[in-house]
């Protein structure tokens, strides 16, 4: 019977990965009055509470799978407890889990009858792509039982791995210091200057060094002060780079703007002088 039961569960997540959730297949994995619980859909009972669940699932995600090779099982008697990790796209088009907050992982209860899925309570947080930034980061500053003191240290850390990575101080990848997701922002004309403008992912900001250092040369690049409140930091210098296309000289003075939550920087705003960076490269 538990053998059984171990394979009914695994076909419920079989289904699932070849997108025959809304199949008779599928449905007939239930009991007629089976009873499902998921946080913040709630319970629900019988075949039509379960499509309902679907039909709920689909308007918030539009691509699942399931690590099947990763999940562990445990049966007894009329019970199966798998525990495991999901993948996916929602309909906002974000990838998850995003591996820093999100994690993918879940937990479900199945108690079977006559092998059939008689009640399936799955323990999950729907906030698939971490999009509740707020809650989850006070969550995480309450797990981790960081003072303000903590998270500056942290900020500050970041922020100048970010400068020892870039000017080969340290070895590393530095698009690896940022969340999936960033508000990134180097004003300026980007018909002009490829590397300029605004970028929102982890590819993009990688994308944006390949594309700084084949148009530009670091002359000077000086820090004056570091200033760290809380997740935010303002980084204040100046700098000289060589304008490859143009074999020109530009000097400005700068500000950096970080936001780093969680040990990922997911706000990067770089303030230079670009007015007059497009006036004298001509």
């Amino acid at each position: 019977m538990e053998n059984k039961n171990l394979s009914i569960a695994q076909s419920y997540y079989a289904l699932i990965n070849n997108g025959e959730f809304n199949s008779k297949d599928f449905f007939d994995l239930f009991t007629e009055d089976v009873e499902i619980f998921y946080p913040k859909f709630g319970h629900a009972i019988g075949i039509e509470g379960v499509k309902s669940f679907g039909q709920q699932v689909r308007q918030l995600v539009l691509e699942l799978h399931f690590e099947m090779d990763q999940f562990t099982y445990i049966a007894k008697d009329k019970y199966v407890i798998v525990e495991g990790a999901e993948k996916g796209v929602t309909r906002n088009g974000i990838q998850f889990p995003d591996g820093i907050i999100s994690h993918g992982k879940f937990c479900t209860v199945f108690e079977f009858e006559n092998n059939r899925i008689k009640r399936m309570h799955c323990y999950v947080d729907p906030d698939f792509a971490a999009e509740d930034a707020e809650r989850t980061q006070r969550l995480s500053i309450i797990q981790h039982n960081s003072s303000k003191e903590d998270i500056e240290i942290q900020t500050r850390k970041v922020v100048e791995n970010f400068y020892d990575i870039q000017f080969g101080r340290t070895e590393g990848n530095i698009e690896d210091l940022f969340a999936e997701e960033i508000d990134w922002d180097l004003p300026g004309n980007k018909a002009k200057f490829e590397w300029v403008g605004k970028r929102k992912t982890k590819k993009e900001v990688k994308e944006f060094f390949t594309e700084l250092y084949r148009n530009v040369q670091s002359e000077k690049f000086d820090i004056d002060f570091i200033s760290v409140k809380g997740e935010n930091a303002t980084v204040v210098g100046e700098l000289s780079s060589k304008i490859l296309q143009y074999d020109k000289l530009f000097k400005t003075e700068f500000v950096v703007i970080f936001k780093v939550v969680n040990g990922k920087i997911v706000k990067y705003h770089f303030l230079e002088d670009s007015y007059s960076l497009n006036e004298e490269m001509k």
